[in-house]
């Protein structure tokens, strides 16, 4: 059985759902350090002055080292207005734009306070609309106190995994002997970036899925596969 495992960050791009669908079971890895600077709580969007950051603000005062399923939205700031604002601004006129938007902004709507249940509700839309069946576990469901590469390899171990699914940004540090000591195979990720027709200019790749799913038709997006 294939696994992979990750953080649920903030409507990433399409390299992240394509190691989802090329898994048996997609561990979600929420009980691990919220990254100030990283992905969990904002990705790029394009629009006609460039690739844009959406950024969920969260309530970061004193909370060093809270976690990603402890991480709070700060909702005394109206993002969400500006966040659609931008999306319509940026992809009012592609193919998939009237059948996703109103699906966005109705999950922007349900005032998650919690940024992984936020995360985790648009991860479900996204992945429905990739056509995307693999099933999710929690890793806050097997506290440990495992860390980095031995902490997957229990993971997958718990779950029955053969193989762990993995990008090649960990290349430089995963230590694959820690899984080969459990009987895990490493299988790294090969993925080519699409390059479809794209609104402002000339194509900017790793912008977050809702860039791919604005500029399809719901049947492309759904039938695509890396």
């Amino acid at each position: 059985m294939i696994v992979t495992i990750h953080q649920p960050d903030f409507a990433p791009w399409l390299g992240f759902f394509d190691r989802w669908q090329k898994s048996d079971l997609f561990i979600v890895l929420d009980d691990v350090q919220f990254l100030r600077r990283g992905w969990h709580h904002r990705d790029r969007v394009k629009t006609a002055a460039g690739p844009r950051w959406l950024t969920v603000p969260v309530k970061k005062k004193g909370r060093f080292a809270q976690r990603i399923n402890e991480t709070e939205i700060d909702n005394a700031i109206d993002w969400r207005t500006k966040h659609l604002d931008t999306i319509a601004a940026a992809y009012g006129k592609t193919p998939g734009f009237r059948t996703v938007f109103p699906l966005l902004a109705r999950t922007y709507g349900e005032r998650h306070t919690l940024l992984v249940e936020f995360n985790l509700a648009l991860l479900a839309l996204f992945a429905g609309l990739l056509g995307i069946g693999t099933p999710m576990a929690f890793a806050s469901a097997h506290p440990s106190t495992s860390r980095a590469g031995e902490r997957l390899a229990e993971l997958t171990a718990i779950h029955g995994g053969t193989v762990y699914h993995t990008g090649t940004g960990s290349r430089s540090y995963l230590d694959e002997n820690i899984f080969a000591a459990r009987g895990i195979a490493v299988l790294w990720q090969e993925f080519g970036h699409p390059h479809y027709p794209q609104p402002h200019g000339d194509f900017a790749a790793g912008m977050s899925v809702i860039d791919f799913l604005m500029c399809q038709s719901p049947a492309n997006a759904k039938g695509y596969h890396a």
